[in-house]
């Protein structure tokens, strides 16, 4: 991907001309990051807009008694920092590169006078910025409204995939991510992910084993989600970078 195919890709330069394009490339530098090294750590202001063009950033926090939760994996295409660059905001969170990274780099001045100089980037960021807003309203209601058994549910659902399960109507998820990380997920602590688990088992749709969760039903599991709730809700990804789905017959 060339540095002029990573800006247009970004959702609110989409649609702007060639000529537009390269002149937000002027104001873009490049950024490396060898695996390890940090983008940015909790309360650092930001005063610079980030993207991904190859390699991937962790953005975690610390929880209580040190441990790492980790929020988002951002690949390539993602951005970072958009939504405080203008108000001297701080990060709420860490991020090193989890890989060898390079980044597109534009500074919150040159971002402005972009803005100033091509206005429909802002036109393109408020679109974006209520999209995920949207987004993060109907996260809210879900924790609000449905228990933690469908959102677990809906996790198992979405961690699958939309592959066809095999004759016997199984999945295997093998290298999942933490269960903190799941139960941050979907709003909740890893305790009542945990039970919420253990019922599905005794109800034999899922078997819980050392590192991989068996998902002994998958139509059943999906006889519990209505047809317009099967799309995604969650606003945060899951590091899945290792993520395993294998569809073999239960043993």
């Amino acid at each position: 991907m060339t540095d002029f195919e990573a800006i247009a890709s970004v959702p609110y330069f989409k649609g702007l001309k060639e000529e537009a394009i390269n002149s937000i490339l002027e104001y873009t530098s490049v950024k490396d990051l060898s695996k390890g090294k940090y983008l940015f750590m909790s309360d650092d202001i930001c005063n610079n807009l980030y993207l991904v063009k190859k390699g991937l950033i962790e953005v975690f926090h610390i929880g209580d008694e040190g441990k790492k939760i980790i929020m988002h994996q951002a690949g390539v295409g993602a951005i970072l920092g958009d939504t405080i660059i203008f108000d001297e905001g701080k990060y709420r969170a860490n991020a090193y590169a989890a890989e060898d990274t390079e980044l597109l780099s534009i500074g919150k001045g040159d971002m402005e006078a972009l803005i100033y100089r091509y206005p429909g980037i802002a036109m393109g960021m408020i679109v974006d910025f209520g999209r995920r807003i949207r987004v993060l309203k109907a996260f809210a209601a879900e924790i609000a409204l449905t228990d933690v058994k469908k959102r677990i549910i809906r996790l198992l659902l979405e961690l699958a995939g939309k592959e066809e399960t095999n004759g016997d109507n199984t999945v295997t998820l093998s290298n999942l991510p933490t269960q903190d990380e799941m139960a941050y997920r979907i709003g909740t602590v890893r305790e009542v992910l945990c039970k919420g688990l253990h019922k599905l088992e005794k109800d034999n749709l899922v078997k819980v084993k050392r590192g991989k969760i068996i998902i002994c039903n998958v139509a059943g599991l999906r006889e519990f989600i209505l047809e317009e709730d099967k799309e995604s809700l969650f606003p945060m990804t899951l590091p899945t970078k290792k993520l395993e789905v294998v569809y073999t017959a239960l043993e």
